[in-house]
């Protein structure tokens, strides 16, 4: 299983997807950063609840469409940056769902390569269980992408603070706690995407599941809201909401619920990924 390990963490640094997920962490940063403003990838709103209903309220939320399109992006830098009490990177690490994009070439790298190539038929015929094999994948895909969560919190974290002065930052112990408290979504998004590799084990399969995942899974339970006239609670544990939420100051019952979904969610994923690859017929 070390070797394993071993062998996956020399593989992973010879492969670009790798380091495009790390320039797609530092190019997001940078752009949030000069625009003092962060952005996201997926639904603004969903049912009632938008996703940026818990960041912090700058100048530009009471401006209209008409006046924030007529001004150029230096002014609108310089007006952000004289915002009182405003946090950038807590703003960056709100939208930290924007990284699950980069988990998914983690885990095709790791993961679903190994079935496209037919290498783990080989892996299998050794020593290595199948258990084994699941153990130290999972291990390996947890391990790269929380090595890629930090690195964001910290990039997002110095880069503002130096680039802007301090005039925007907050501590580093806020933009730490912030990550602690969304370890639990974190690690359920990697739980997705690990089961949902070992489920399809193609690699073209998995990206066409992937990727469009988020926004179908929002758009769908943004129409099931409207349609159903559900209680816009159940939009609260959305994993782009919650993420947002818990970088804010969330009560501790809302944290409470929202590790009780994420556990869930990681049973459920890692469970139906395990129990596809044991029974599955490895070609």
């Amino acid at each position: 299983m070390f070797n394993m390990i071993k062998a996956d963490s020399y593989r992973i640094t010879k492969h670009v997807a790798f380091y495009v997920s790390i320039a797609i962490i530092f190019v997001m940063a940078a752009v949030s950063i000069y625009l003092v403003s962060p952005g996201t990838v997926g639904q603004a709103n969903i049912g009632d609840v938008s996703t940026t209903q818990f960041s912090q309220e700058t100048p530009l939320d009471n401006m209209r469409l008409e006046e924030m399109e007529s001004m150029s992006p230096k002014k609108i830098r310089s007006l952000m940056l004289e915002t009182e009490n405003y946090e950038l990177d807590r703003e960056i690490l709100g939208m930290n769902m924007n990284l699950y994009y980069c988990f998914i070439f983690i885990a095709a790298i790791i993961i679903t390569v190994d079935f496209s190539s037919g290498s783990v038929k080989n892996t299998l015929s050794s020593a290595i269980s199948r258990r084994k094999y699941f153990l130290s994948k999972t291990a390996m895909v947890f391990g790269i992408c929380l090595l890629l969560f930090f690195l964001n919190t910290y990039v997002a974290y110095f880069g503002n603070l130096i680039f802007n002065d301090g005039n925007v930052s907050s501590d580093l112990w806020t933009v730490t706690k912030i990550s602690l408290l969304q370890l639990p979504p974190m690690l359920a998004l990697m739980s997705i995407i690990t089961g949902i590799a070992f489920i399809t084990k193609k690699t073209a399969v998995y990206n066409m599941i992937t990727i469009p995942l988020v926004m179908v899974f929002q758009l769908v339970l943004g129409l099931l809201m409207k349609l159903f006239d559900l209680n816009s609670k159940i939009a609260k544990f959305e994993f782009q909401i919650m993420i947002g939420r818990l970088s804010a100051t969330p009560e501790n019952d809302y944290i409470l619920h929202s590790y009780l979904v994420c556990a869930a969610v990681i049973i459920v994923f890692m469970g139906a990924g395990y129990l596809s690859f044991r029974k599955s017929e490895i070609k």
